[in-house]
């Protein structure tokens, strides 16, 4: 870890821009931190407090992922996903929309939950998980660490269940954009993750999953924050800090990336 730390500080300093990075070994407890209790701007990866409200308040038994949720003409937002292109009225279930929200980071769906839900619902749930650096909606903003917290509470099964613990990191996994952490590993390495990109704002987070040398399934988390630099430059960073990571974990010396640029498999 410590040789990881100097890597990742030797990336960050040779690309333009700002970054925040925290790597979490939940085998060990170690982590790995650099600007990690900064605040950036989370663009996307800001959804996370809304999937982890809805899913904590269906465990609870508070409420059905499958009941519906419709659209109402306040909720359309530009940008990405396809629910903007859906009539007024259309309808869909709570789980549909959360899978949207994250899979396809649609905007629409965002705004559907977040209405549902309630700001003041998921602001407290934010701060009850620790996360407590984070402006949910106005500004929206994080800190790594805090991204962190919540791609635990994610991962955990006590957190919600082990199947809808299961079924969070499967939306997130196979996204619409998988040019970041993704974009650098084998294609058999799975990575549940969300990405964010506004403005100057860029990052990507999540749990990588890969095979240990004895066949079990390890996993390690990684989250990288930027801001002041270009989208090309913020991506090619988080890949360069993504490989370096996964080198340090899988003992890898030299490693070629086995995905196109684009993040999609050979």
């Amino acid at each position: 870890m410590a040789a990881l730390d100097r890597r990742l500080q030797k990336i960050a300093s040779a690309h333009a821009g700002f970054y925040g990075v925290v790597v979490f070994d939940p085998t060990t407890g170690k982590t790995v931190e650099l600007n990690a209790d900064e605040t950036f701007g989370a663009a996307s990866i800001g959804k996370l407090p809304a999937l982890i409200t809805l899913y904590h308040a269906a465990a609870l038994g508070q409420i059905n992922l499958e009941d519906s949720v419709s659209i109402q003409r306040s909720d359309y937002q530009l940008g990405s996903g396809i629910l903007q292109n859906r009539p007024v009225g259309y309808t869909v279930t709570l789980r549909r929309c959360a899978y949207l929200m994250v899979n396809e980071s649609d905007n629409t769906a965002w705004e559907m939950l977040h209405r549902y839900l309630g700001w003041n619902t998921i602001e407290a749930e934010t701060y009850d998980i620790g996360a407590r650096s984070t402006g949910y909606w106005d500004p929206n903003t994080t800190t790594p660490n805090d991204v962190l917290l919540m791609l635990r509470k994610i991962s955990a099964p006590s957190f919600t269940t082990q199947g809808m613990s299961s079924e969070m990191l499967t939306a997130m996994t196979d996204t619409y954009l998988e040019d970041r952490i993704s974009a650098p590993l084998p294609s058999d390495v799975r990575v549940a993750h969300k990405t964010g990109s506004y403005g100057d704002s860029f990052g990507d987070a999540g749990v990588v999953f890969y095979e240990s040398p004895t066949g079990a399934e390890k996993r390690y988390f990684l989250v990288v924050l930027s801001e002041g630099a270009s989208e090309a430059e913020a991506r090619d960073a988080m890949r360069d800090m993504s490989s370096a990571t996964y080198k340090a974990f899988t003992k890898l010396g030299g490693q070629t990336p086995r995905r196109q640029p684009d993040g999609s498999s050979p």
